[in-house]
């Protein structure tokens, strides 16, 4: 046999034994063995708790029409420690809340923090705002939205103030214009590079909407959304996911747009429903009225 090829024949049987050594050394959940890759760990959801007293969140109202009662958006912006309205949305809060503080409890009307280009909020509102207290920050830049650039002044305030909020919610119905809907989305799916392990939430009166990044979660429940609606859906490219707890469960079923994406799924009287994903998914459900 030639010197080289026997020393080809061994190198291949030595890297052989090294694979295997690795394999059999390494967690069995660490190993990516199809297009699945597990977490080993699992985070826990409790999104019928993130507007509870004594709840941490930081609250952004943005450009959209306030639909929930007067009572409900003022006990969501009452509990919120820090707030900050987005452009747009300055206007929206200050017509909302005008004449009501001595109506329903409103404890204090002025944002901490005012964002935007300004392209849309009004200047009697950002005068008015200014001059009692609220923090008012130009962002022109053009190349993110409004809705991203505050988050990122959001962040940078939440350090210097060393405040520690467990999520930072965001006002919105999703109604109007189509681009601005997707926009919101977008932001749903970067926010974890500025915000890193605080989530962000779309809230509007009859859902919420966060992003489920790569991994084993778990959301917590109750019977109040029993046969109420819930949907996951794919954020850019395709992921397996794996469920239970749901009325349509899924075992690593591939979720696509142009292909199957679970829309108008259910929950069930389970009190968790447990799911498994190898890229980020959207995940919306019904809301039942907050207490």
């Amino acid at each position: 046999m030639h010197y080289n090829s026997r020393v080809g024949r061994m190198k291949l049987v030595s890297d052989a034994l090294r694979l295997g050594c690795f394999l059999l050394s390494a967690p069995f959940k660490a190993v990516h063995w199809a297009s699945f890759k597990v977490a080993s760990d699992v985070i826990d959801w409790h999104p019928l708790e993130l507007l509870a007293k004594g709840s941490k969140y930081a609250l952004l109202i943005l450009n959209q029409p306030i639909e929930f009662t007067k009572s409900t958006a003022v006990m969501i912006w009452n509990r919120a420690s820090i707030r900050a309205t987005v452009d747009g949305g300055t206007n929206i809060w200050f017509k909302f809340s005008e004449g009501i503080e001595n109506e329903i409890g409103l404890s204090n009307p002025i944002p901490d923090l005012v964002t935007g280009d300004f392209d849309s909020a009004e200047t009697r509102c950002l005068k008015y705002y200014q001059e009692h207290g609220a923090k008012v920050i130009h962002t022109p830049d053009q190349d993110e939205t409004d809705f991203n650039k505050c988050i990122r002044e959001l962040s940078t305030e939440l350090v210097a103030r060393e405040l520690k909020v467990n999520a930072v919610i965001a006002v919105c119905e999703n109604t109007g214009r189509l681009d601005h809907i997707l926009s919101n989305l977008n932001t749903l799916q970067k926010a974890r590079d500025i915000l890193g392990s605080v989530p962000l939430y779309l809230l509007t009166h009859s859902s919420i909407s966060w992003v489920l990044h790569t991994g084993r979660h778990r959301i917590h429940v109750d019977d109040r959304v029993i046969d109420q609606h819930c949907g996951l859906i794919p954020l850019g490219q395709p992921a397996y996911v794996t469920s239970s707890g749901l009325k349509w469960d899924m075992d690593c079923l591939k979720l696509e747009f142009g292909g199957l994406i679970s829309t108008s799924n259910n929950f069930t009287d389970q009190a968790t429903v447990t799911l498994e994903t190898d890229r980020p998914i959207l995940f919306t459900m019904t809301l039942p009225p907050w207490k």
